[in-house]
This record gives structure tokens, C-alpha cells and sequence, in this order.
């Protein structure tokens, strides 16, 4: 059966240069160049974009047209949109932590045998996920594997009063699952240039989900002094020095705790 199908796109752009023509006489004596010409769609044969080595051939419908239209004007976009890199800025890189702890960068035979943990850490920010296989020292004690989740409004970096709420919880293989809560209200202010003091209370608790376990609460005041040595020293990466104390105080089922720390951070930033 013969069939006439009479496409109306294929004569407007003819008709639209004819047009423009005739009422801009300058415009059709100026020869336009290569940038200037518009991109004409090419008709590409179905036929062709068939593999002739394919075991089976595409059957065609009558409905289908028996040519397809390449437009040469999507190829200019498509490299614009490649040089700008808005494809690998869509992809947000998630930040991994590796966990290792009771290995000794010195093993003695003296060396007293302690608890050793590995595992990994996703996320630092809002949400982080965690996973660790854990060997005890002690004697007849089971070696573990346990999962943990944190989901954490942070507390912010700018002077002022700062506040920050977190919840999440675990469960390990041999374990009770438990569930935490945390809040922190804090102030922070600049006593000299480059030398910051943090004052912050944290009230924590724990439920575990066991029999004659249950709820563990506590207050924790903590006193932060941080030193940007960067500016200080006027050095070419970012570093800083931070000493914390802190007191644990306990309020239900829980015991009390001092600690303290002092930490040297470098950071430097390859363009």
C-alpha cells in the first residue's frame, strides 16, 4: 500500500531564510559563515543504524518512519555541557574514615595486650554510617562485628552561642541493639586574635535493649582552646592546634569520667 505523508517541518526552514531574504536585503548579501549558519537536522536511514552482524534483525512497523532526524545543533550542546563540569559537581564525594584502634606502632613482648577494632566510616556531616570488627584482649571473650548509624545537626562554626542535637544507635553480632540521644549548647568567643575558647555542656543517654540493662544518662561540661597557627604564622596550609578538657558526670546508671586531649591538625588543599 502506498502512502504519502506530507511533514510540514521540512519546508519551514527553507521558507523562513526565503523570507528573511526578501524583506532584509542586507541579510541575503551578506554570506553567513560557518558559527552564523544554523545547524540543519541530517535524515539518517533506519536501515543504517542496524547491525548487519546482529543474529537477529529489528522487525519494522508500518508505523514507524523510515528515517530518523539527527540534529547536529545537540552535539554543541552536549560538549558545552562536558567542558563546564556540572556532571562531576552533581556528585557530591562521600567522605570515608578508616577505623583502627589498639595497634601499636611498636609491638613488644612486653607490651600489654590490648582491645583491637577495624572497620570503616562513611560520612562526616549530617548522616555517617559505621562498621567494626572488634578482637578483645581478654581471655574467653568473642570476637564482634557491629553496626552503628549517627544522625547529627552539628553545631556550628561561628562565634556565638552554639547548639547541636544528634540521635542513632547499633546493634552488634553478639550485643543488645541500644539507641542514643545527645544535646549540646555551648558559647564560643574569641579572647586574642587566632585563639578561641569553647565552653559547651552535652547531655547524653543510652537505652540498651536488655533485660536489666535499660536507660544511662549523663552530663558532660567540656572547655575547648583552639589556636589557628595558619594565620598566625602566615603558613601556606591550614593548621591548628586544639586542647580539650573534659569531666563526665553521671546522672542515671552511668559512672563518671575525666578526659583530656590535645591535638596538632594539618591540612593542606592541592588545586
Amino acid at each position: 500500500m502506498f502512502r504519502f505523508i506530507f511533514d510540514i517541518r521540512a519546508g519551514l526552514q527553507p521558507a523562513a531564510i526565503l523570507l528573511a531574504a526578501q524583506l532584509n536585503p542586507a541579510f541575503a548579501s551578506t554570506p553567513l559563515t560557518a558559527e552564523d549558519q544554523p545547524a540543519t537536522p541530517l535524515p539518517i536511514p533506519r536501515g543504517a543504524l542496524i547491525d548487519p552482524d546482529a543474529d537477529e534483525m529489528p522487525a519494522l512497523t508500518a508505523s514507524e518512519p523510515d528515517a530518523l532526524v539527527f540534529d547536529p545543533g545537540l552535539a554543541a550542546l552536549g560538549r558545552a555541557a562536558a567542558s563546564s563540569g556540572a556532571h562531576l559537581r552533581a556528585r557530591t564525594p562521600i567522605p570515608v574514615d578508616i577505623i583502627r584502634k589498639g595497634f601499636a606502632g611498636r609491638q613488644t613482648m612486653t607490651s600489654a595486650e590490648r582491645d583491637r577494632s577495624v572497620g570503616f566510616k562513611l560520612g562526616q556531616g549530617i548522616f555517617s554510617l559505621s562498621t567494626t570488627l572488634s578482637d578483645p584482649a581478654s581471655i574467653g571473650a568473642t570476637r564482634n562485628a557491629e553496626l552503628r548509624w549517627r544522625l547529627a545537626q552539628p553545631a556550628g562554626s561561628g562565634k556565638g552561642f552554639i547548639w547541636g542535637l544528634a540521635t542513632g544507635g547499633g546493634s552488634a553480632l553478639y550485643g543488645n541493639p541500644e539507641q542514643i540521644g545527645e544535646a549540646l549548647i555551648g558559647y564560643r568567643q574569641e579572647l586574642f586574635p587566632h585563639l578561641t575558647l569553647t565552653s559547651q555542656l552535652t547531655m547524653g543517654g543510652t537505652y540498651v535493649f536488655a533485660p536489666g540493662d535499660g536507660l544511662h544518662t549523663a552530663m558532660t561540661p567540656e572547655m575547648k582552646l583552639s589556636v589557628d597557627l595558619a594565620k598566625l604564622a602566615d603558613l601556606p596550609w591550614q593548621t591548628s592546634f586544639d586542647v580539650t578538657l573534659a569531666r563526665k558526670v553521671p546522672l542515671v546508671a552511668s559512672d563518671f569520667e575525666t578526659r583530656g586531649r590535645a591535638m596538632l591538625s594539618l591540612k593542606y588543599r592541592w588545586e
